[in-house]
């Protein structure tokens, strides 16, 4: 099969100079050992936390930001104005836990009654502190702009949601690929 592969590149580049064991990526055509598998998959695994990490900090600082500017704006303003935007602040850091923890805690609060927290309460949580923005902030009848300005919390929750399936399907991926591993010595 890697000759077939290698026959198959030459063909395409017109027998440009290239290196026949290894394709662009700096993974080898040729068959693998189970060792040199599992060190390519913990290569990935590796890669994937760190890409994953550096997201969730660079989506907890937006998170961050946008809370501290509607908490800044919800302390100059009165009344209705300063509710949503206290929502809209509260709504932007359970979506920043979302990203950032995995969360299953029992917090104890009165003598034997304890509060059992996780990611799906906290989601549940969000969604509620969502639809009640949108319901106070449509009943105000307040100018398109402020309408808009809004819909942050929607939009970061979103995009909250995408990463957390993006970052379980690689983790099923990968486990897939560690199952896939194929038994190969060399002679």
């Amino acid at each position: 099969m890697s000759r077939l592969r290698r026959f198959n590149r030459s063909v395409l580049l017109d027998g440009s100079d290239f290196q026949a064991d290894i394709d662009d990526s700096g993974i080898p055509d040729l068959p693998m050992d189970t060792d040199e598998q599992e060190e390519l998959i913990e290569r990935f695994e590796i890669s994937n936390t760190l890409r994953n990490k550096r997201y969730a900090n660079t989506l907890s600082l937006t998170y961050l930001l946008f809370s501290g500017l509607c908490l800044m704006m919800a302390s100059k303003a009165h009344g209705r104005e300063m509710a949503l935007l206290v929502l809209q602040s509260l709504s932007i850091i359970c979506s920043m836990v979302l990203a950032r923890y995995e969360l299953m805690h029992s917090y104890p609060i009165f003598g034997g009654f304890s509060i059992y927290i996780n990611n799906s309460r906290i989601q549940v949580l969000n969604v509620v502190l969502i639809v009640l923005i949108e319901w106070i902030g449509f009943a105000s009848h307040d100018p398109w702009s402020s309408q808009l300005s809004r819909q942050i919390p929607v939009v970061l929750f979103l995009i909250t949601r995408t990463l957390k399936k993006w970052s379980e399907d690689m983790e099923q991926e990968l486990n897939q690929l560690r199952k896939m591993k194929y038994r190969y010595k060399n002679a």
